[in-house]
C-alpha cells in the first residue's frame, strides 16, 4: 500500500468523526429561529394596549372572531371579556404581573 492511500485511511475516519459532532445538538438548537427563540427574543407584548401581543384585539382583528365564537366578548366596550379592565378591574393587576419587565 502506498503512503498517500494509507494517509487517506487514517484521515478520512478522523474528518468525518470531527464532522458528525456538530448534529449532535438538540433539534431545537440546532434550527434558527424557532418560534420558541422567536418567542423568547421579543417579548409577548403590546404596550400600547397593556394585553399580551398575541391575543391584543385591538392591533389584531383577526383574533376578534375567535373571542366571540368563545362566547368571551364585551358588546359595550368591543374588547375580550377576558381584557375588559373597566368590567373587570381585577384583570388590570393580572396583565400588569405579564408585562415584561424593563431591560429584559
Amino acid at each position: 500500500m502506498k503512503y498517500t492511500q494509507f494517509a487517506s485511511l487514517l484521515v478520512l475516519p478522523c474528518l468525518l468523526a470531527l464532522s458528525s459532532c456538530d448534529k449532535k445538538q438538540p433539534a431545537e438548537q440546532s434550527k434558527a429561529g424557532t418560534p420558541q427563540q422567536t418567542a423568547a427574543a421579543e417579548p409577548d407584548w403590546c404596550a400600547e394596549h397593556g394585553v399580551p401581543e398575541s391575543i391584543c384585539t385591538r392591533c389584531n382583528k383577526k383574533l376578534i372572531a375567535e373571542f366571540k365564537k368563545k362566547g368571551d366578548w364585551c358588546k359595550e366596550h368591543d374588547l375580550p371579556e377576558s381584557q375588559c379592565i373597566l368590567c373587570n378591574p381585577e384583570l388590570k393587576e393580572k396583565f400588569e404581573a405579564m408585562k415584561p419587565k424593563e431591560g429584559k
